[in-house]
């Protein structure tokens, strides 16, 4: 069992003076330091998602070396307890007798599990980072640390300061376009994932690409829009970031671990496998010109990542016919 999505890095388009202009062409997607497989977008559903490798039509920027045991993030300091994260309801975490899938299995984990404990020691294994954790049947085990997350209470994660100042910080730099500041606030561990909409494409920045996305025209498929049905395709300008920045600009409310009513299109509008990342909803209400059906919010999952709020998901809602 494995998640790997990576949305491709964003490549600077150098034009050569005096040069004849080259033809762009589709590339294949480099690798970042969170793949170990070719790049991939995955398609989300009410159920399995289905992985589907996506192509660039222009590319923006030179890539970066493939992933090695060097090059994914560094595997942080203890903050017990942790819990089990972007395991699909229907999956498991395994429990190994140690670093890598090559050794035995010796426990499973829920992706619900909480109040999970690391015992201290970290490997590298195949791309991948691994801890050792107190199994709960007894004795220890081997874990895949990209499905773990420091777990935070809600009482502490609605209260903690440094939340606001994310929010208020990814608000600045969604409305000023500023990539090395939005780079700045998203999960070193897992990235970020975004989804215009809810059963749509997951698309993944890694914090070096996000430094681009604003200037980038690489086109995603983000899936069939509510009502509509109709494929929905564009750069992160031009499809998410005006749905952002209507929503960030106008007298929204914050909403601490609560869908409100986001609720009435879904029975759990944030995804299963999000279930212990601590979010806030931002919630821009209709209008009386619109019934208030133009309604429109986003809920933004938090991250702890030794022990500091991150930026870890962007899901966006809308009335839907």
């Amino acid at each position: 069992m494995k998640r790997k999505i990576v949305f491709p890095l964003l490549m600077i388009l150098i034009i050569t003076a005096c040069a004849p202009a080259p033809q762009v062409t589709s590339t294949p997607l480099p690798t970042s330091f969170f793949a170990t497989e070719p790049a991939t977008l995955i398609q989300a559903s009410p159920t399995l998602p289905i992985q589907t490798t996506f192509v660039p039509s222009a590319t923006l920027a030179p890539p970066i070396p493939a992933n090695t045991a060097t090059s994914i993030p560094s595997i942080t300091a203890m903050n017990n307890p942790y819990a089990v994260v972007l395991v699909l309801p229907s999956d498991v975490l395994n429990i190994r007798s140690g670093a890598g899938v090559s050794n035995n299995i010796i426990g499973t984990l829920q992706p619900t599990d909480t109040n999970l404990n690391r015992t201290g020691p970290a490997a590298s294994a195949n791309g991948d980072r691994w801890v050792e954790i107190q199994n709960p049947s007894g004795g220890t085990g081997w874990v895949n640390a990209n499905f773990l997350t420091e777990q935070v209470s809600s009482s502490t994660f609605c209260s903690d300061t440094r939340v606001t100042e994310l929010l208020n910080n990814t608000k600045s730099a969604l409305l000023n376009s500023n990539g090395e500041l939005l780079s700045s606030l998203i999960s070193p561990v897992h990235g970020l994932d975004l989804r215009l909409w809810r059963y749509g494409t997951v698309a993944n920045y890694s914090p070096e690409e996000a430094k681009f996305v604003f200037e980038s025209t690489y086109e995603v498929s983000w899936g069939p829009a509510p009502g509509s049905g109709e494929e929905t395709k564009g750069s992160f300008s031009v499809q998410p970031l005006p749905k952002l920045k209507e929503v960030f600009s106008s007298s929204y409310t914050s909403n601490c671990n609560n869908t409100l009513d986001l609720a009435t299109f879904s029975v759990q509008p944030v995804p299963a496998e999000y279930t212990n990342i601590n979010f806030y909803t931002i919630y821009k209400p209709g209008t009386e010109q619109y019934g208030g059906l133009d309604w429109r919010a986003w809920i933004l999952g938090v991250e702890y990542v030794g022990g500091k709020p991150t930026l870890f998901s962007l899901i966006h809602f809308q009335w839907e016919p």
